[in-house]
Parts: structure tokens; sequence; C-alpha cells
């Protein structure tokens, strides 16, 4: 988004939601240390027997969390600072606009967003994350270079299109390939912290580490009384300026973004990573694909069909290959290392193109629970 000034009238208005996601991160330490407030009143309504039975070292953990998550918020204000600065807005009129909103029915910033956006250094930037990453990046990384094993000035020359880049890991990942690569992402609470970690790049000679603390909002599921108090370091790879000559985060509606006559047709290539069930539409995403699309670019899909909140439609794996073929997209040959083919060879048009792998998405390896999803890996190329 360009840095501007504008009316925020509309709830959709681009620089409304910005201020309201900057917002969201000034009130991430009072709102989460109002959810550890909770469970301390949780605490004191035993009764003294019950307090003895459980053990006053939950009372103290309480404690602790309340301590990381004022450590939490420093990394929260670095990012807060940084977006202030990189949208030219300054600190008063952020206020201002918090001051303007105290009164709305809902809190104009969404805590889940934040904590949400915040968890995402996990999965894309620590080695905490690394399973995930590994289920997922090496299938969509060793496609993009089968397609183009030259490197150097062939493939900058390779336009790439990842939205929904959240965080930036995959996207920066391809980048390092040698490849220009253009990051698209809708959510301010995603795009701000998108931009401060690629920020630090060659920061120093070390490296910038900085440790986040995950897991203060999240109590379930939890083996060890501990493991709520474990932090995270991140970035493992600091990020190259190198890499990021060739990178670029364009914020804002996937559907909307790319319609002008520049954008059409510009792409060589189109990666969704957990993706296209985000769609509201997703009848729209297979047409804005097909659209960016240079005649002959390829389209790498990987990822679950969990629906959002509100789709139109809920298609099937077989109706969205369907709607793909119609499009204009044949399916390619896929490495049998990447999955099991999904339709267990039942469908001889698709046999051995469309697999399916275990992917994991916020899977703590040390809680009890386990999230992942058959994500469902495809390429496509444009042939109409």
């Amino acid at each position: 988004m360009a840095r501007s000034t504008g009316s925020t009238r509309l709830k959709s208005h681009p620089r409304r939601r910005l201020l309201a996601a900057m917002v969201g991160l000034l009130e991430y330490s009072d709102r989460t240390q109002a959810g550890v407030q909770k469970k301390r009143s949780g605490w004191w309504k035993l009764n003294d027997r019950q307090r003895e039975i459980l053990s006053s070292s939950y009372l103290e953990r309480l404690n602790e969390t309340s301590n990381l998550i004022k450590k939490n918020n420093q990394i929260v204000q670095q990012i807060l600072d940084h977006s202030l600065a990189f949208y030219n807005i300054s600190f008063p009129d952020l206020l201002r606009f918090q001051s303007a909103h105290k009164s709305d029915p809902r809190p104009i910033g969404d805590h889940t967003s934040v904590v949400q956006s915040l968890k995402h250094f996990v999965r894309d930037w620590s080695t905490a994350g690394a399973h995930e990453r590994e289920s997922t990046f090496p299938q969509i990384l060793s496609t993009l270079e089968t397609l183009c094993p030259e490197g150097g000035d062939q493939r900058a020359r390779q336009k790439i299109l990842v939205p929904g880049a959240g965080l930036g890991r995959l996207a920066y990942e391809i980048s390092a390939l040698g490849f220009t690569t253009v990051a698209n992402e809708y959510s301010f609470y995603m795009s701000m912290a998108h931009r401060w970690v690629l920020s630090l790049a060659d920061h120093d000679e070390g490296g910038t580490q900085h440790t986040y603390y995950p897991f203060v909002n999240w109590w379930s599921h939890q083996r060890e009384s501990r493991n709520v108090l474990r932090g995270i370091t991140f970035p493992e790879v600091q990020p190259s300026s190198k890499a990021l000559e060739r990178y670029t985060l364009l914020e804002g509606d996937f559907t909307k973004l790319f319609l002008d006559d520049g954008e059409r047709g510009s792409y060589d290539a189109v990666v969704t990573l957990f993706f296209i069930d985000t769609a509201r539409n997703i009848v729209e995403y297979l047409e804005n694909i097909h659209a960016v699309l240079k005649a002959g670019g390829t389209w790498i899909n990987l990822g679950p069909l969990l629906y959002g909140t509100g789709p139109w439609v809920e298609p099937s794996l077989g109706e969205i290959l369907q709607m793909a073929q119609r499009l204009g997209f044949e399916l390619l040959p896929t490495d049998g290392r990447f999955g099991a083919d999904s339709f267990n060879g039942q469908v001889p048009e698709w046999k051995g193109k469309v697999r399916g792998c275990l992917a994991g998405y916020s899977w703590d390896k040390e809680s009890l629970s386990r999230n992942a999803y058959e994500a469902q890996f495809w390429v496509a190329r444009k042939v109409r």
C-alpha cells in the first residue's frame, strides 16, 4: 500500500484496515495481560484446599507469563514503530484513530489476528517450524528449479507471484533461488510483521535474532506445565539484502490488485501455498490465477481445502481440477516422492499428477494436539 493519507470511513478502505491493525499491535500487551488476569481470577475462585491440591506453582506460572508478555510486546512495538515509519503515519494520528473508535461495539483492532500473525514467526522463520516447511517447501522449490534449471539472469527474468504470502518465508526462498518474486498479502496484521522481519536483512555481521514466546496465549494441550513458557528464536535464516533486490511485497486483495493490463499475462508462475481455500469465491481465484499467467505459465498449488468464513461455494478437489481444465490449464505429472495419488489411480487423466501429503499447521511437537491436513499438490500449465 502506498504511503498516503486519506479517508478512513469505509471499513474496507486500506488505510482504515491498516490503522485498525496498528491499533491491534498497540493494544497487544493490555489485551494479552487481560487474558492472564482472567486465568488468575480463575485460580482465586478455587477454595484454599483446591489451590493446595493444584499447587501454587500454577500461580507462579501465571506471573512468569505476564513477564514474558512484556518481552513479546517489545517485538510488537518494534513492528509497530517500523510500520509507522514505513507508511508515514504519526503516532499521534494513530492515537486519534484509536480514540475515535473507543466506543465501537467491537474492538477496532482484532487481537486474534495479531496473535495469529505473531505465531507465524514460528511457522515461517524459526527452527521450531522447520518440520512444517519441510513438508511443503521442497516440492514447490524443486518444481521451480526444474522449470528453470539455469540460474543467473535466466532465473531473474522469471517473474513469480505468491499470493497469500503471510510472513514471506516461501516467497523469500523463491527469491533466494534467483527468481524475481512478487509476494501478495491482504492482511495488514501479516504484512506489517512481514515487512519488519525482512527489514532485518544483513542488519549486522552476526545477524539480529529475537526471542518470541508464542505459547503464552495457548495453555490447552500442554504436556508439561512449563511448556507455555518456551521461547523460539528467529529468524533462523538472516534475510539477504541481495535476494531482496528481486523481491516485492504488494498489499491488497488478490482478486482486485492484478486486474490492470500491466499485471495480466505478466507472470511466469503463480505459487499458491495454503491459499485457494481462503477465497470467498474460489472460482474468481482460479480465474485470476489463469489471467495473470503468461501463455505457457505454470501454476503450482499445495494446500488443504479448509474453506474459511462465508465462502460462496465449497467445491471438492475433483471440481476444482475440472474448473482448472475448463479455464485452460493442463495438469502435469508430479514426482511420486511428494505424496500418494489423491485419487488412488482411479481417475486416469489425473493419475500421477495430483498428490496428497501430510502437512502440519501450527503443529507444536511438544503439545498433545496435532493439526494437519492431507494437502493437495499439483502443477498445471496454462495452455490456452
